[in-house]
C-alpha cells in the first residue's frame, strides 16, 4: 500500500504494515492477528500493540480527522497511515521519531489534534463507546523446562513482588482488580498460572523466547486443568494447533505417557510442531490429519479427549474491541453449532477405552455451548454424564450454564468482566462404563448423513451468508490463523453438501484417466505395458495431490470424508480392470 507520497525518505516498515493491517481489518473483515503474522513483521508485539490502539481509538480519531480536516488539507495524506501516525503521537509512544513526509504532516497538526482532544465535550461518553476491558497479564510457567519455584524467584530477581495466594476466589478477584506493579500473584485454580497487572508485556523476556514462561490466558488454561489426565495416560487433543493447550496436558502429565495433537491444517501443524518442540513436549505426537476420520483403531488406548473445535470467538476480549458489538450472524451459527456437535459426538461415541471428555470453546453463545451439550446429552443417554463444575472447582467459581437447558448449570463459564479473563466455555463428561455405547453410533468411519442436520439448507444458507459478506465489503480473500502463541480459534466454517461436491470431484479425477504429458508434474509416463499400472497409478495419486490442495481451502468435515471414500473406491475399480 502507498502512503500517496513522493518522497525520498521511506515510511518505516511498522507504520506502513499496520495501515495496511487496520485497513484490511475494517474493510475486508480480516482477522488482526492472522493479518499481522502475514506482514511477517520482526517486531509482532509492536505491531499488535498498535493495531489493537488504533482500532480502540478509531472513534477520537474519526473526530480529530474531522475536526482538523487534515485529509482535505493534505489530499496525498493516506487515512489508514494518519490514523496509525496519530495514534502513535498521542497514546502510544508520544513521538513520532522519523522524518518521512506523511510522520511531519502529522506532527505539524499535533497542536491542533491536542487542542480538539482538551475541547471533546463528551469525551467520556466517546471513550465509553469502545472502552477496552483492562484484563490481567496471565503468564504460565512451562514446568517441562522449569520448576514453578524457579520461575517465581525469576521475576522476583527482576524486581517483582509475589503476593501471598488469597483464601477464597472473590477475594482472589478482588486482588486482580487492584493488581498494580511491581505485585503478582499465583492464579487460585492453576497453580503454574501467574497473574501480572495489565498491560505487562513479556514479549522480549528470555524466559518467552526461550519457551520457559507461556502467555497463556487463564480461560485457555481451564480445559486442561480441569480433563487433568494421569501421568502415564494416553490423551487425543483434536484440534489441537495452536498447542498451547497441547503443551498444557504435557505439563500436567510430567511428560509421561502420550499425548495424540491432532491438527488438520498445514500452516497451523507447523506451528504447532513449533510449539511442541519449543516447550520440550516430548510425549507429545503431531498428527496432521482431520481429526473427523481419525481411525479409532489406531488410538485404542485414548483415555482422555480434549475437544475444542472451532468457534465464533465472541468470548476473546481483542475480537470484541476490534468487531465491537458486532452481532455472530445466527446461520453461522447454526453451521459452527452443527460441526461443533459432530466432531464431539465423533469423540464420544468412537473411543471406547475414553475415561473423561472435555468440551470447551471461546465463545459466548449458548448456540455454541449449551445447545450443544442438550444435543450430545440425547445421543450419548447414560453412557456418559457431565461433570457439576461446581463440585470440581470445589465451589470456588461463579459463572455456570443456563438452567433452562437441559446440562443446566454444571457446565462452567468464564465471564470476561467478572473472572477478568477471556470468555470461555467448559463442559466435563465422564464415562459410564455400566452403560455400553450406542450401537449405531460406534462404527469407526462416521458417515456425514448421521448428523441431524439438513446439509442441503445450511449449504443454501452459507452461499447466502457468502454474497452477503461479499457484498458488504468486496470479494473476502481467506486468511489462514497464524502461529499467535495467545490462542485465539475463531476460524470461520461451512458445511457443504458433501455427496455432490464430492461426485464432481471423483468425476474430475475419472475424466484425467489418459492423462497427456502435458497434464502436470507425472515423472513417469511411458507407453510400455508392463509400467503402465504403476504409471496410472502415479498420475493418480498425483492429481489427488491437487485436489486435495484445493480441498484445503474448502470446509474439512463432510467434503472430506466422501472424498476419501470416494477416491478408495475408484482405486479399487481399477485395479480390477
Amino acid at each position: 500500500m502507498t502512503s500517496g507520497f513522493v518522497h525520498s525518505i521511506k515510511v518505516p516498515r511498522l507504520y506502513k504494515s499496520a495501515a495496511k493491517i487496520v485497513q484490511e481489518v475494517r474493510e475486508k473483515g480480516g482477522s488482526l492477528k492472522s493479518l499481522i503474522y502475514g506482514q511477517k513483521h520482526p517486531n509482532v508485539s509492536a505491531i499488535y500493540s498498535l493495531c489493537l490502539n488504533t482500532l480502540q481509538r478509531e472513534e477520537q480519531l474519526d473526530h480529530l480527522i474531522k475536526k482538523t480536516n487534515i485529509l482535505v488539507n493534505e489530499p496525498r495524506l493516506q487515512p489508514w497511515l494518519a490514523k496509525i501516525l496519530i495514534t502513535e503521537l498521542l497514546w502510544g509512544k508520544k513521538a513520532l521519531k522519523t522524518e518521512c513526509k506523511p510522520a511531519q504532516t502529522i506532527l505539524a497538526y499535533e497542536q491542533k489534534f491536542r487542542e480538539e482532544l482538551s475541547n471533546i465535550s463528551d469525551i467520556d461518553a466517546l471513550q465509553k463507546s469502545h472502552k477496552t476491558v483492562k484484563k490481567a497479564r496471565y503468564v504460565r510457567i512451562n514446568t517441562l523446562l522449569v520448576s514453578l519455584e524457579k520461575g517465581i524467584s525469576y521475576f522476583q530477581e527482576e524486581g517483582w513482588s509475589f503476593m501471598p495466594k488469597c483464601l477464597s476466589y472473590v477475594e482472589h478477584l478482588n486482588v486482580i482488580k487492584n493488581l498494580k506493579k511491581p505485585n503478582f500473584i499465583q492464579d487460585f485454580h492453576i497453580s503454574e498460572l501467574l497473574i501480572f497487572p495489565p498491560d505487562t508485556t513479556f514479549h522480549d523476556h528470555p524466559g518467552y523466547q526461550n519457551g520457559e514462561i507461556l502467555l497463556q490466558d487463564k480461560a485457555s488454561c481451564l480445559p486442561s486443568q480441569l480433563l487433568n489426565p494421569e501421568p502415564g495416560s494416553t490423551v487425543l487433543d483434536l484440534c489441537a494447533a495452536p498447542g498451547m493447550k497441547s503443551s498444557h496436558l504435557a505439563a500436567i502429565m510430567g511428560n509421561k505417557g502420550k499425548i495424540y495433537a491432532v491438527e488438520i491444517d498445514e500452516r497451523r501443524y507447523e506451528t504447532l510442531c513449533e510449539q511442541v518442540r519449543i516447550t520440550n513436549a516430548t510425549c507429545v505426537e503431531t498428527v496432521n490429519k482431520d481429526a473427523l476420520i481419525l481411525n479409532p483403531n489406531e488410538y485404542p488406548n485414548v483415555e482422555y479427549i480434549l475437544v475444542d473445535p472451532t468457534c465464533s470467538g465472541s468470548g476473546m476480549l481483542d475480537r470484541q474491541i476490534v468487531h465491537g458489538n458486532e452481532k455472530c450472524d445466527p446461520q453461522r451459527l447454526k453451521q459452527l453449532q452443527a460441526f461443533q456437535v459432530f466432531i464431539l459426538r465423533h469423540a464420544l461415541l468412537n473411543f471406547p477405552n475414553v475415561k473423561r471428555i472435555v468440551y470447551s470453546t471461546c465463545s459466548i453463545h449458548p448456540e455454541e455451548n449449551e445447545q450443544v451439550i442438550d444435543e450430545i446429552l440425547e445421543n450419548v443417554q447414560d453412557a456418559y454424564k457431565l461433570s457439576p463444575m461446581k463440585d470440581l472447582l470445589n465451589q470456588n467459581w461463579l459463572n455456570f450454564s443456563s438452567k433452562k437447558y437441559n446440562c443446566s448449570d454444571k457446565c462452567l463459564y468464564a465471564n470476561s468482566d467478572i473472572d477478568l479473563c477471556n470468555g470461555f466455555f467448559v463442559a466435563v463428561f465422564e464415562r459410564n462404563f455400566d452403560v455400553p455405547l450406542p450401537e449405531y453410533k460406534r462404527k469407526g468411519n462416521v458417515a456425514l448423513n448421521n448428523r441431524e442436520v439438513d446439509e442441503v439448507e445450511v449449504l443454501h444458507l452459507e452461499k447466502a451468508n457468502t454474497t452477503r459478506k461479499r457484498k458488504k465489503r468486496g470479494k473476502r480473500k481467506s486468511a489462514n490463523q497464524g502461529p499467535f502463541k495467545d490462542e485465539e480459534k475463531s476460524d470461520s466454517i461451512s458445511i457443504l453438501n458433501a455427496s455432490s461436491d464430492t461426485a464432481k470431484i471423483v468425476q474430475e479425477i475419472n475424466n484425467d484417466n489418459d492423462l497427456s504429458q502435458n497434464d502436470g508434474d507425472e515423472s513417469c509416463q511411458n507407453d510400455d505395458d508392463e509400467h503402465s499400472e504403476n504409471d496410472n497409478e502415479v498420475v493418480i495419486k498425483t492429481k489427488k495431490r491437487k485436489i486435495e490442495r484445493k480441498i484445503m481451502k474448502l470446509p474439512r468435515e463432510g467434503l472430506r470424508l466422501s472424498f476419501h471414500k470416494e477416491v478408495t473406491l475408484q482405486k479399487k475399480k481399477r485395479k480390477t480392470l
